[in-house]
């Protein structure tokens, strides 16, 4: 337990340390609830999480060379269907959650880091969503390892969100502190290969899923998702489009 509040608040301290990251001056956040303006004080709250957070992200993540986004769009729709969505730089969330769970921020952090994710591909989704999850609930949230579900089947980590999530914070405490950043680049780059784990940690993903969640893993071949190396200039932010989070 101690090792992981020590991991943590490294993290958070080499977030919010570097001049001008205490929150974003430049960047602006458009909130609209027209269709719900019942919810405007959640909203508030809400665009002020992503003011602070957004550059401390950045900073995480060590985005680079994307330049960030300076204009986020906060839609509070009137819908009693999903809880929350991501499309380029509008972050859009369902007011019917908000009615029932006022105290759901996290699901907007949830949704901003997939702003500062721009990954030209979705896939392979687990990742997107495991490490929009692993920043929600490790980072901002501030859950130890023992919260995070861990089903003894074999790949779970394919379950993404919060499996995927403590999966990769037992590899950031155990094995390979700095993964995280590591494959995020990698899947923006376009260079994200099932390869990378054995390569930061001398272990394949499988046999590493096995040792996280006590399953025992079969001897076989990793499936290795490999895509096409693009120059920096060609890519997209349009990767997390209406990906659903959950909250």
């Amino acid at each position: 337990m101690i090792r992981l509040i020590s991991f943590l608040s490294l993290l958070l301290v080499g977030a919010t340390s570097a001049p001008g990251l205490a929150d974003s001056p430049s960047l602006e956040v458009t909130l609209d609830t027209s269709e719900t303006p019942h919810l405007r004080a959640w909203g508030e709250d809400a665009r002020e999480l992503i003011h602070r957070w957004q550059p401390r992200l950045m900073n995480l993540l060590a985005t680079k060379p994307k330049a960030p986004a300076n204009r986020i769009t906060l839609k509070i729709r009137n819908s009693n269907k999903g809880v929350g969505s991501t499309s380029r730089n509008i972050i859009s969330v369902s007011s019917h959650w908000i009615e029932k769970h006022p105290e759901d921020l996290g699901l907007v952090f949830h949704e901003l880091v997939h702003v500062v994710q721009g990954y030209p591909s979705g896939d392979p989704w687990w990742l997107t969503e495991g490490i929009a999850d692993y920043l929600r609930w490790a980072i901002y949230e501030g859950k130890d390892l023992a919260w995070f579900p861990r089903p003894k089947v074999p790949k779970g980590y394919r379950k993404g969100y919060r499996v995927a999530a403590g999966f990769l914070l037992w590899l950031e405490i155990e094995h390979a502190p700095g993964i995280v950043k590591r494959l995020h680049n990698a899947m923006r780059n376009r260079e994200y290969s099932d390869e990378l784990f054995q390569l930061q940690t001398g272990q394949q993903l499988n046999e590493l899923w096995a040792a996280y969640s006590g399953q025992e893993v079969k001897q076989e071949d990793e499936t290795s998702q490999k895509f096409p190396t693009r120059l920096p200039e060609e890519l997209e932010v349009n990767s997390v489009q209406n990906r659903t989070s959950e909250g």
